[in-house]
């Protein structure tokens, strides 16, 4: 699949009918709170495997590692869908240089009665006493279910029955057809990853000339820095570190601050999505803004060397007004898209980076 030329949302989540045009290799998107700068980049990444219950699962954005406030698997697809539409129906296409995508996913609500055995095995907890277990586990309940069904260009790809309190993949996963990724490669980098540590380092280390730019941009954040490394422990499983002279021995990549750990993340992340797709989740996130120019200029250009199409988001005017004017030569490759929520919905204004700075210097146009 090209690059995405233009994105019909017809629904999803909370944005009902929203076009978005003219889009090019680098899109910044901005707008308020809740107006769908995130939800853009969801349905983006349900190109990567649509036929895939857990990458449908794995949109949302809200779970935790923690079982006692982690959304369950019921929840997490029932919030793809508006919660005030009665149709719960997700529908958007995508328009590349010489092809067509639509891809449209329902939920149906309904009640089941189920034993409380096969609750035990969907909800994944034992909760029977085991003196009481013969008596009661073939006793019966009713329990809230969606069956929720993918379609790609018309075609069923994907049929699930979830029930209320599951929280993982369905027990009994029923696949149609596997469907290869609709695009070679989809790259999706939240607002905090880079506190995991959580890097694509081995894509940079095969790429020397691309792994030597990055040491200079790192620089920003330790000027002293001569390499980075992989070390492996006996046990096979290894860490990045960081040779620095400011240290006497190399440093583990998690022991430096959030905005050494982000910026590796981003540049890391360019190379992975070698001929593909990069979303990046208000990406200014963590880095000082003294090491934003370089850091931003670097990526876009990485990006189009490596034919990356970019979409990223912000709440920062001043990260926005850093990569508007970062690469000069790329203003034609940059579009700046805000969202805005208006009487019939939210819509979108698209400008290009040159008409943008314009109307940010001359007139004084929020861009967010």
């Amino acid at each position: 699949m090209k690059n995405i030329n233009e994105i019909n949302i017809k629904s999803f989540r909370g944005i009902r009918n929203l076009r978005l045009t003219d889009l090019a290799q680098v899109n910044i998107i901005a707008g308020n709170n809740n107006c769908g700068k995130t939800s853009v980049l969801e349905i983006i990444e349900s190109l990567r495997q649509p036929d895939d219950i857990l990458m449908w699962s794995s949109l949302s954005r809200r779970t935790t590692t923690s079982m006692r406030n982690r959304m369950s698997f019921y929840e997490g697809i029932y919030d793809l869908f508006d919660i005030n539409i009665e149709d719960k129906r997700l529908e958007y296409t995508f328009k590349t240089e010489d092809d067509i995508v639509t891809l449209w996913a329902d939920a149906v609500e309904s009640v089941e009665e189920i034993t409380e055995k096969r609750y035990e095995a969907i909800s994944g907890l034992s909760y029977i006493e085991k003196e009481n277990r013969e008596e009661l586990e073939d006793q019966t309940r009713e329990i809230a279910r969606i069956e929720f069904k993918v379609a790609l260009n018309g075609k069923a790809i994907l049929k699930e029955k979830i029930y209320e309190g599951q929280m993982n993949a369905s027990v009994y996963p029923r696949p149609l057809r596997r469907q290869k990724s609709l695009t070679q490669n989809i790259v999706y980098i939240s607002p905090t990853r880079h506190a995991s540590g959580e890097v694509f380092l081995g894509e940079v280390l095969n790429r020397p000339d691309l792994y030597e730019e990055m040491l200079s941009i790192l620089k920003e954040f330790d000027e002293n820095i001569l390499s980075i490394n992989y070390d492996k422990n006996n046990f096979g499983r290894g860490t990045y570190k960081i040779l620095s002279k400011s240290n006497n021995k190399a440093l583990p990549l998690n022991v430096y601050g959030d905005g050494m750990k982000k910026a590796i993340l981003l540049m890391s992340a360019v190379v992975k999505a070698n001929d593909g797709i990069l979303l990046l989740d208000e990406f200014e996130t963590a880095i000082h803004t003294s090491a934003m120019e370089r850091t931003f200029k670097w990526i876009l250009e990485t990006c189009k060397k490596l034919n990356v199409q970019v979409f990223m988001t912000s709440h920062s005017i001043e990260a926005i007004s850093k990569v508007l004017k970062c690469c000069p030569d790329m203003e034609k490759d940059i579009r700046m898209i805000t969202l805005v929520e208006t009487l019939n919905g939210i819509k979108a204004r698209n400008v290009d980076a040159a008409k943008a700075i314009k109307l940010k210097e001359q007139y004084g146009l929020e861009l967010r």
